[in-house]
Order: structure tokens, then C-alpha cells, then sequence
């Protein structure tokens, strides 16, 4: 899906509503800009919880069910790890 939204004074975007209720995004929700060769993303921020499966190896939890980027991961790791 492809949709066309303009920049106002202020640099600032409006998401479109069906959009913002597709993505489960709401009233100060956090995004990230990410900057990629063919332009910017926008990700949705999740909230990870690392804990120990039952094997020892580290088992990440979202906040909500979908991808999170490799950095975020790895993040959520090195801060479980750093924790002992």
C-alpha cells in the first residue's frame, strides 16, 4: 500500500488514521526514522524482555507480535547479559 502525505512548516507528517489503527500505532506513539539508501523508515518501537529459556540461551519477548530489527535484538541481549 502506497499512500501520499505532505510535510507541513514544521517538517512534521501526518499518518493517515486507517493507517495509525492498521499498525496499532496511537496518541504518542514512538516511531523511528530510519535513514536507508532510498530514502527513510519509519518503525514502530517495541519493548523487549530478554529472560533465560529452560536450555540457558536468551529468549526475547515483544511487546506486541512482529519483527524487530536485528540492533533491537541484540540490544535486549547485551542489557540481560550486562544484568547478571
Amino acid at each position: 500500500m502506497t499512500v501520499t502525505v505532505k510535510l507541513d512548516a514544521q517538517g512534521r507528517v501526518v499518518i493517515p488514521q486507517a493507517e495509525r489503527e492498521r499498525l496499532g500505532l496511537s496518541d504518542g506513539g514512538v516511531l523511528e526514522l530510519v535513514s536507508t539508501p532510498e530514502g527513510v523508515l519509519l518503525e514502530r518501537r517495541r519493548q523487549a524482555r530478554v529472560t533465560s529459556g529452560e536450555d540457558g540461551l536468551p529468549m526475547v519477548t515483544l511487546e506486541d507480535v512482529g519483527t524487530v530489527s536485528n540492533a533491537d535484538a541484540t540490544e535486549a541481549i547485551h542489557a540481560q547479559r550486562d544484568d547478571r
